[in-house]
């Protein structure tokens, strides 16, 4: 619009005037496309939004509207999917460490709980779990950083294949009705190589199993991990084309074996709203720091979004109200924190900001405000839904008197 950054028919500069800065901002047309491309992928897969990516009751009543489901890892992200009345025959339970008052939530409500350890399996008995997978960590290593890999060997998730094999035959003498199996290999996964393998050894566990305990999983959770590109210079994988992929694999494998189509279970989260959202910051300090580096302030940064800090991720950026000019030199984008290492951005093209301008990132609906601290006390930013014109808040902006508000 004449110039100016828009998102869902409204001008940046309107949303960062009525909403302030940091501001986050969700396209909900963006987001429903993401839902309704799963759901035409896999139309018997049972799809469900992983609520850690950022945990939004608008959100979720947006995904259970077109059928979608959640995948909740602790008792608060339970607590999102409930508010946004999701039944739970849509919901699963995950964790490496469930609480026993995790558990009797997850019965509660009569979630499918996935067992991750051993003791987990008397434990979800006693606390009335009746639906029941078994995490199975088969040892492939994903391409992505190694902090978000989750089935190597080693990994703190799951069970090794000899261990669930015994975990699967316990629940079933526990009285748990164990449906099936789950496996997840890593996030932001933007090549097809380790879920192909994957299905592939997961399809030779499920007849291990049935030759070993006369028992055949009829469900198959894939869990997540579709990576979105937030550079030019990544790759990208469209949701369509990795869902085929598995669907297709998964077809090739369980026949090799000739095993019943188990149902299948898919666990998005970045790929749903990752590329859904930016992020909106105000610029302050522009400083030349030496011959090669001009140090770009805003008034966000790493309590809002840590992924570079914590993963190497990166990102662009645009002067949101000045997106027509052509960039004029390079500079590197810093927050506003107490660290040499609160750097967003190392380095991006720009035209020449000024104290004011306003600085929009985007692909930052996933695991940024989600993953979001208080660190040197700075309140957590607004997040606002936008369509059609029309904006509405879906979480508010903290203030300094909730941050003072926990002291005792």
């Amino acid at each position: 619009m004449d110039g100016e950054l828009a998102v869902g028919g409204l001008r940046a500069g309107e949303l960062a005037e009525r909403f302030g800065t940091p501001l986050f901002v969700y396209c909900e047309e963006t987001v429903l496309a993401r839902a309704r491309a799963y759901r035409q992928a896999a139309p018997e897969a049972l799809v469900l939004y992983s609520v850690k990516a950022f945990p939004s009751v608008s959100l979720l009543r947006l995904f259970a509207a077109e059928g979608l489901g959640a995948d909740v890892s602790t008792l608060g992200e339970l607590t999102f999917a409930r508010r946004a009345e999701l039944p739970g025959a849509r919901i699963v339970v995950h964790g490496n460490n469930k609480s026993d008052a995790e558990l009797a939530a997850a019965a509660k409500c009569g979630a499918l709980v996935v067992l991750d350890a051993a003791d987990e399996v008397d434990r979800a008995a006693a606390a009335g779990v009746r639906r029941v997978l078994v995490r199975v960590t088969p040892g492939i290593d994903a391409e992505t950083h190694d902090a978000i890999k989750t089935a190597h060997h080693g990994s703190k998730f799951g069970l090794p294949p000899d261990e669930t094999m015994v975990a699967v035959g316990e629940a079933i003498a526990a009285g748990l009705e164990v449906q099936g199996l789950h496996v997840h290999i890593g996030s932001q996964l933007l090549d097809l190589g380790a879920e192909r393998m994957t299905v592939d050894w997961l399809a030779a566990f499920a007849a291990a199993c049935r030759k070993g305990l006369g028992w055949t999983p009829g469900v198959v959770d894939l869990g997540g991990g579709l990576g979105v590109r937030h550079v030019e210079d990544e790759p990208a994988l469209d949701i369509r084309t990795f869902v085929q992929a598995l669907l297709d694999r998964v077809e090739r494998a369980w026949e090799l074996h000739d095993l019943p189509r188990p149902r299948l279970v898919l666990e998005p989260g970045r790929s749903l709203v990752g590329d859904a959202a930016c992020t909106l910051y105000r610029v302050g300090v522009v400083k030349r720091a030496s011959e090669t580096t001009t140090y770009v302030a805003i008034d966000g940064g790493m309590s809002d979004n840590p992924r570079p800090q914590l993963y190497g991720a990166r990102y662009t950026a645009l002067l949101a109200n000045r997106a027509n000019e052509d960039a004029t030199s390079w500079y590197a984008v810093c927050g506003s924190h107490c660290e040499s290492g609160d750097v967003l951005i190392e380095r991006v093209r720009l035209p020449e900001p000024r104290r004011g301008d306003l600085l929009a990132v985007p692909v930052t609906g996933a695991y940024t405000l989600g993953m979001g601290s208080n660190y040197n006390s700075v309140p957590r930013p607004a997040a606002v839904l936008v369509a059609g014109g029309a904006a509405r808040l879906v979480r508010r902006r903290e203030t300094e008197d909730d941050l003072v508000g926990l002291e005792a």
